[in-house]
Order: structure tokens, then C-alpha cells, then sequence
């Protein structure tokens, strides 16, 4: 049914995955309670068209809009900050597509640009939208503050099914890179609407093809998939697959 939650009101939320969330630190815990709090009405939406100068609304064809839920994923983590929860948020706020990127660096990374080429090579077009695409989600202090304390969470968001290939590859590629070059406490690739099983396969794909992970700080780079509105979270630590 469109609208409804998953799982009930936030408070709900939380008392029914507090006992998952233990094996977590904080700012993943909370994320995972601000995606369950999401309605299903923000994971599709039917298909709207103009024909003959009437709205046309198919109702079999959905349409599923990355900015819509990212705004809703933001929504639901400003109501956890603001009400209390379990991380520490004092100086940092919720941030949506902030110009933020590494790849403009005065003192560029061999590994970086070497696998970057990697990427421009099997698709130039989703390679170049790579370096010049904001990521989706961050909780920070400010554009141009990088001290770690304050680098709380970025998150790469895809909602569309049958992700492809090079566009998984190019959000890990940059959460990768925002770890490592920006000190991000928590890398998320966060993904709806897709199978499990072929998420993780394409993600060991990212790691067989040997392009860039984090040197120091791969081990904070997480999936978590949400196959449907109705799934559980699935939380992967990249390095684990």
C-alpha cells in the first residue's frame, strides 16, 4: 500500500532494531533507523505523461527518482538528530549534492587517476559524471573542513532496478576516494529495488577488477541493500565480500 511505513513510527523503529543494531557504530545505526522510517510512497512513484494536454498516469510503469528518496532519507535523519538519538551530530548537519570532490585536488593520487582512467575507458560518459556528480548524502561540518571528528557519513543512493555495472563502479570508486581523501568516518552505498545476490556480485566485480579502495580506511566503506519497500536491511562491509 503506498504511504505506509516500514515498521511504524521512528520510536517504533528504533526499540525494534535495537538488538541488531549493537554490532554497529552509532551513525550507521541511525542511518539504518532513517531508511526504515522511509514510506513506501518514496521508493516509486507511477508514471506521469502529458498527452493531448492531459496528465497521463500509467500505473504499471514506475518511475523511481533518486533525489525524491534522498530527500526523504534526509527528512528522516534531521527528525533523529533533532529528537535525540545515539550519534554524536554537535557542529555537523545533513548535507544533499554539496560540492565536495577530491578530484579537483592540487595534489593528485597516481592510484586515483589510474583508476579512474580505468573507468573513462569502459565508459567515458559515466566516468566524466563521476568526477563532476556531487554524492547524494553527507553529514559534515562544512565544504571545506576535513578533520575526521567532523567527516560523519557520505552516502552514494541508487534507486533504479537493474543497476548497472559502471554506475556501481563509479559510486564506489568515489566513496572510496572520499574515505581516504576526506576522512569520512562511514562510506554507504545504499540501494533499493535491486536483488541482493547481484549487487554483491557486482561489488566483488569492483574488487576483482582491482580499482581503487581506500589504503587505510577500506574497512569503513558498507552496502546496504534494500531489495523492496518490504526487505530488511542488508548491511555488507565491502572488504568482507
Amino acid at each position: 500500500m503506498m504511504g505506509k511505513h516500514c515498521g511504524g513510527s521512528q520510536t517504533e523503529i528504533i526499540e525494534n532494531f535495537k538488538i541488531s543494531l549493537l554490532n554497529m557504530n552509532d551513525i550507521l545505526n541511525d542511518l539504518q533507523v532513517a531508511i526504515n522510517a522511509i514510506e513506501e510512497f518514496y521508493y516509486a512513484m507511477p508514471s506521469v505523461n502529458v498527452v493531448d494536454n492531459k496528465l497521463h498516469i500509467d500505473l504499471v510503469e514506475q518511475k523511481h527518482y533518486e533525489r525524491r528518496f534522498a530527500a526523504q532519507l534526509k527528512s528522516e535523519y534531521d527528525q533523529l538528530i533533532r529528537y535525540g538519538v545515539t550519534g554524536d551530530y554537535k557542529e555537523v548537519r545533513t548535507d544533499l549534492e554539496v560540492i565536495k570532490r577530491y578530484i579537483y585536488s592540487s595534489n593528485p593520487d597516481p592510484s586515483i587517476t589510474a583508476s579512474f582512467e580505468k573507468l573513462y575507458r569502459q565508459d567515458s560518459n559515466k566516468a566524466f559524471d563521476t568526477i563532476t556528480t556531487i554524492p547524494d548524502f553527507f553529514i559534515h561540518k562544512q565544504q571545506d573542513n576535513f578533520e575526521e571528528a567532523f567527516q560523519k557519513l557520505i552516502v552514494e543512493i541508487k534507486t533504479a532496478p537493474n543497476i548497472e555495472e559502471n554506475e556501481m563502479f563509479s559510486d564506489l570508486f568515489k566513496l572510496n576516494v572520499y574515505v581516504e581523501k576526506y576522512n569520512f568516518q562511514n562510506g554507504v552505498f545504499l540501494i533499493t529495488n535491486n536483488a541482493s545476490e547481484r549487487v554483491k556480485i557486482l561489488a566483488k566485480k569492483y574488487l576483482q577488477q582491482r580499482l581503487y579502495l581506500a589504503p587505510s580506511k577500506r574497512e569503513r566503506i558498507f552496502l546496504f541493500i534494500k531489495p523492496s519497500f518490504e526487505s530488511q536491511i542488508e548491511i555488507v562491509k565491502l572488504t568482507e565480500l
